[in-house]
C-alpha cells in the first residue's frame, strides 16, 4: 500500500465521520422541532417518514409529499436504467430539482409560520438552514398548530 492511497483511505474515514456528525447533528435539531411541535423526537430518525411528519408539523398538504416521493422515484428509474436518450432524462432532472426546490421553499416558509417567525428568518431557513434551523430548535419560539389539510 503506497504512501498516495493511505492518505486517500485517511481521507475518505474522515469524510464519512465528518458526513456521520452532520447527520447527527441534523437529527438532534429535527427531534428537538418535533418535540417542540408535539410529535415523538424519534420519528426525526426514520427516513422519508421524517419529511412525512415535517411538512405535517408545517401544515402542508400530503399531497407535497406524495409528489416528491413520485418524482424521486421515477428520477432514480430514469437514472438506473441504461440508454435512455437525454432529451428524456435532462428534462425530468430539470423539473425534479426545481419542484423539489420549490417544495422546500415552501416548507420552511410555513414552518418558520408555525413557529411565528417573520419574512426574514423564513428566508434565512432556506438559504442558511445549518444556521437557522438550530436557532429554530433550540430558540423560544413556540410552535402554534396549523390548520390540518387531510
Amino acid at each position: 500500500m503506497g504512501t498516495e492511497s493511505l492518505f486517500e483511505f485517511y481521507d475518505s474515514v474522515y469524510f464519512y465521520i465528518f458526513l456521520l456528525c452532520v447527520y447527527i447533528f441534523s437529527a438532534i435539531i429535527e427531534w428537538r422541532i418535533f418535540t417542540k411541535a408535539g410529535e415523538p423526537g424519534w420519528k426525526a430518525l426514520i427516513p422519508f417518514y421524517s419529511i412525512f411528519v415535517s411538512h405535517h408539523i408545517a401544515g402542508m398538504h400530503h399531497a407535497w409529499f406524495v409528489a416528491e416521493i413520485i418524482a424521486w422515484i421515477i428520477e432514480t428509474v430514469l437514472e438506473l436504467v441504461p440508454n435512455i436518450p437525454a432529451w428524456v432524462e435532462d428534462p425530468f432532472t430539470v423539473f425534479t430539482f426545481l419542484f423539489t426546490v420549490v417544495s422546500e421553499i415552501v416548507h420552511m416558509s410555513l414552518l418558520g409560520d408555525r413557529f411565528g417567525k417573520k419574512t426574514p428568518f423564513k428566508v434565512g431557513m432556506v438559504l442558511l438552514p445549518p444556521v437557522f434551523l438550530p436557532i429554530l430548535a433550540f430558540g423560544s419560539a413556540a410552535y402554534q398548530k396549523p390548520e390540518t389539510h387531510e
